[in-house]
């Protein structure tokens, strides 16, 4: 770690906990980052770097990836579509699979969404944010008070979603809000069906979604109308 001495006065590196330390930096270098520093013996410790960053970890005795309960840091970057396209493509490559669950995994990324989580098989959660504003927005939209009721869950459900990795909140709070929807706009019914669609077809609901396609169906806008909200959310209709 002589490399580090000389960069800065501070300096503020993440260092995080592992089962293994070869597992780790195995699984690092599969997602293209380059293994810099590694230790075996008195105690594991391992570095891997890509884009002028690090990440350090260490080996934690009696950890496993199922009792890391939470431990992770931000990783900001300019290029965040770029970033999650070359790591989807590397699980592809390597794992014949995008995993969006389990360990290891890597959340969905909607268009306009600015940011992701990858967990590693130590079950660390690195979240990526793209720089700029567009992160604190979709939180402040979340609380905004100068909303609908459909608009405020529509915001929230794309934070529990997103950003938490929590689809059954994101299903709850849609399913919740679509009960109530005399008074709502009809592009705003609109968009929270086709996040609702999304979200079924996530979790192999085929009945859910065909509900929501037949409400969907019932929503006085045209045809090239929904396609647009269609395509906002990645959706096929």
């Amino acid at each position: 770690m002589e490399h580090l001495e000389h960069q800065k006065d501070w300096l503020t590196v993440p260092q995080l906990p592992c089962v293994a330390i070869e597992e780790t930096v195995t699984f690092w270098e599969m997602m293209g980052y380059t293994t810099t520093y590694k230790m075996t013996r008195p105690y594991q410790y391992g570095i891997v770097e890509k884009g002028g960053y690090e990440l350090h970890f260490g080996k934690v005795k009696g950890m496993t990836a199922a009792n890391n309960l939470y431990s992770g840091c931000l990783v900001m970057v300019s290029d965040l579509e770029k970033v999650y396209k070359n790591f989807t493509q590397r699980f592809k490559q390597n794992l014949g699979r995008v995993p969006h669950s389990g360990i290891p995994r890597i959340s969905r990324m909607k268009p306009g969404t600015a940011r992701f989580t990858l967990t590693d098989v130590s079950g660390n959660s690195i979240i990526f944010i793209k720089y700029g504003k567009e992160h604190d927005e979709t939180y402040e939209k979340a609380f905004d008070e100068n909303q609908s009721p459909l608009q405020k869950s529509i915001a929230k459900s794309i934070v529990f979603r997103d950003y938490k990795e929590d689809e059954k909140a994101s299903v709850k709070t849609l399913d919740a809000a679509l009960q109530n929807i005399e008074n709502e706009a009809h592009v705003d019914i609109a968009e929270a069906l086709l996040i609702r669609i999304d979200l079924a077809s996530n979790i192999n609901d085929t009945i859910r979604e065909e509900e929501c396609r037949a409400l969907l169906n019932q929503v006085s806008l045209t045809d090239e109308e929904k396609e647009r909200l269609a395509q906002k959310y990645n959706v096929k209709l």
